[in-house]
């Protein structure tokens, strides 16, 4: 690849053993940067209180903390109710979501109606009981869909009346499904997704993503159906 160094070099989760500690790794990660090994450090899995502490720790050696990567999605909220996520935006750290569709079970393909997701072999994916939970969740992200569809298509075309194109439309996705409603919701959020892409066809969905965003009312659609689904959970 011809590089000398990486933009980013992240450490592991906060809870595993360095010889020296935090102080050391701090020590570490400066001098990484130093050597030009890395331009940017960052963490996994740290809470806010240990994200503070380190990045006092690095900033003592002249290096600031660039990013956090903990689990984050519409069915794992939990980085959003501890305040991590506040506390990153306050720190001026990148709040990266790894697993932002939960293995799966925030993508609303998998359903309590769909447990198979009309997948060919017609296994679930999970327990009916496991989706019953989620069902309010799994129903406002499909209505979500078809109304952010209608609302994409509809200032696509005002936009290209205003400026009078001719011709075909830009190429904004208006084919909106439930898992980019689940992604646009990490995105809303203030987050960066962290995906695994495996065939053509998610790769094409993810990039269906962009050029259209969730309105603050459509992302407390999202948040208050998901705080009822764990309330019933």
């Amino acid at each position: 690849m011809d590089q000398t160094g990486i933009e980013l070099y992240q450490i592991g989760g906060s809870k595993l053993f360095y010889p020296g500690g935090s102080g050391a790794i701090a020590t570490g990660l400066a001098k990484a940067v130093d050597l030009g090994l890395c331009n940017h450090v960052g963490v996994s899995n740290y809470s806010s209180r240990k994200m503070r502490s380190f990045s006092r720790k690095l900033g003592k050696r002249g290096v600031q903390l660039t990013s956090n990567q903990f689990d984050f999605s519409l069915t794992n909220r939990k980085a959003l109710k501890s305040g991590l996520i506040k506390s990153c935006k306050a720190q001026g750290v990148i709040p990266f979501a790894s697993n932002p569709l939960d293995n799966g079970l925030a993508t609303g393909i998998y359903t309590s109606s769909n447990p198979s997701g009309s997948e060919a072999d017609g296994r679930f994916q999970y327990p009916l009981k496991v989706l019953d939970k989620w069902a309010e969740l799994h129903s406002v992200q499909e209505a979500l869909a078809v109304r952010v569809k209608t609302r994409v298509q509809r200032t696509s075309m005002e936009d290209r009346e205003f400026r009078g194109y001719r011709g075909p439309p830009p190429k904004i996705n208006t084919d909106i499904t439930t898992t980019q409603i689940a992604m646009n919701y990490i995105v809303a959020k203030g987050c960066v997704p962290v995906v695994s892409i495996a065939t053509p066809k998610q790769a094409e969905e993810l990039i269906g993503c962009m050029g259209w965003s969730l309105t603050d009312e459509e992302v407390q659609e999202l948040d208050n159906a998901a705080d009822l689904c764990e309330m019933n959970g």
